[in-house]
Protein backbone atom coordinates (compact mmCIF):
# COMPACT_ATOMS: atom_id res chain seq x y z
CA UNK A 1 0.00 0.00 0.00
CA UNK A 2 1.58 3.23 -1.14
CA UNK A 3 0.26 6.55 0.02
CA UNK A 4 0.95 9.62 -2.04
CA UNK A 5 0.73 12.76 0.03
CA UNK A 6 -0.86 15.80 -1.61
CA UNK A 7 1.85 18.09 -0.26
CA UNK A 8 5.54 17.52 0.44
CA UNK A 9 5.20 19.38 3.76
CA UNK A 10 4.54 16.23 5.88
CA UNK A 11 7.58 14.51 4.38
CA UNK A 12 9.76 17.53 5.03
CA UNK A 13 8.43 17.88 8.59
CA UNK A 14 9.10 14.20 9.24
CA UNK A 15 12.63 14.53 7.88
CA UNK A 16 13.34 17.57 10.04
CA UNK A 17 11.97 15.77 13.11
CA UNK A 18 14.13 12.70 12.48
CA UNK A 19 17.29 14.75 11.94
CA UNK A 20 16.53 16.80 15.07
CA UNK A 21 16.06 13.60 17.08
CA UNK A 22 19.38 12.13 15.92
CA UNK A 23 21.13 15.45 16.53
CA UNK A 24 19.71 15.57 20.06
CA UNK A 25 20.96 12.03 20.69
CA UNK A 26 24.45 13.07 19.61
CA UNK A 27 24.32 16.24 21.72
CA UNK A 28 23.29 14.28 24.82
CA UNK A 29 26.36 12.08 24.50
CA UNK A 30 28.67 14.95 23.62
CA UNK A 31 27.55 17.02 26.63
CA UNK A 32 27.30 14.10 29.06
CA UNK A 33 29.51 15.65 31.72
CA UNK A 34 28.73 19.32 31.13
CA UNK A 35 26.45 21.66 33.03
CA UNK A 36 23.95 21.52 30.18
CA UNK A 37 23.51 17.75 30.33
CA UNK A 38 20.08 17.96 31.97
CA UNK A 39 18.87 20.40 29.30
CA UNK A 40 19.95 18.15 26.44
CA UNK A 41 18.47 15.10 28.15
CA UNK A 42 15.12 16.88 28.37
CA UNK A 43 15.30 17.86 24.70
CA UNK A 44 16.29 14.30 23.78
CA UNK A 45 13.44 12.65 25.67
CA UNK A 46 10.92 15.10 24.23
CA UNK A 47 12.13 14.37 20.72
CA UNK A 48 12.24 10.64 21.47
CA UNK A 49 8.53 10.77 22.28
CA UNK A 50 7.81 12.76 19.12
CA UNK A 51 9.83 10.40 16.91
CA UNK A 52 8.04 7.44 18.51
CA UNK A 53 4.64 9.01 17.80
CA UNK A 54 5.73 9.88 14.26
CA UNK A 55 6.79 6.26 13.72
CA UNK A 56 3.39 5.00 14.84
CA UNK A 57 1.65 7.47 12.52
CA UNK A 58 4.04 6.70 9.65
CA UNK A 59 3.07 3.02 9.70
CA UNK A 60 -0.17 4.04 7.99
CA UNK A 61 1.62 6.09 5.34
CA UNK A 62 3.68 3.34 3.77
CA UNK A 63 7.02 1.54 4.03
CA UNK A 64 9.22 4.43 2.94
CA UNK A 65 7.96 6.53 5.84
CA UNK A 66 7.95 4.03 8.69
CA UNK A 67 11.29 2.48 7.72
CA UNK A 68 13.07 5.82 8.08
CA UNK A 69 11.18 6.67 11.26
CA UNK A 70 11.83 3.25 12.75
CA UNK A 71 15.53 3.46 11.92
CA UNK A 72 15.86 6.88 13.54
CA UNK A 73 13.92 5.71 16.60
CA UNK A 74 16.15 2.64 16.93
CA UNK A 75 19.31 4.73 16.66
CA UNK A 76 18.01 7.14 19.31
CA UNK A 77 17.21 4.28 21.70
CA UNK A 78 20.64 2.71 21.17
CA UNK A 79 22.32 6.05 21.78
CA UNK A 80 20.39 6.45 25.03
CA UNK A 81 21.13 2.97 26.34
CA UNK A 82 24.61 2.06 25.09
CA UNK A 83 27.48 2.86 27.45
CA UNK A 84 30.29 4.45 25.44
CA UNK A 85 32.71 4.81 28.34
CA UNK A 86 35.79 2.66 28.22
CA UNK A 87 35.92 1.84 31.91
CA UNK A 88 36.39 -1.78 32.98
CA UNK A 89 33.28 -3.57 34.13
CA UNK A 90 33.00 -4.74 37.70
CA UNK A 91 33.13 -8.49 38.20
CA UNK A 92 29.83 -9.97 39.31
Amino acid sequence: MTTILASPAPSVALGVLLVAGLLAAWLVRKNESSRRAALWQGVFFGLLALVGAATIIAVGLGPSYWALSGSALSMMVLTATYDYRRSPRAAA
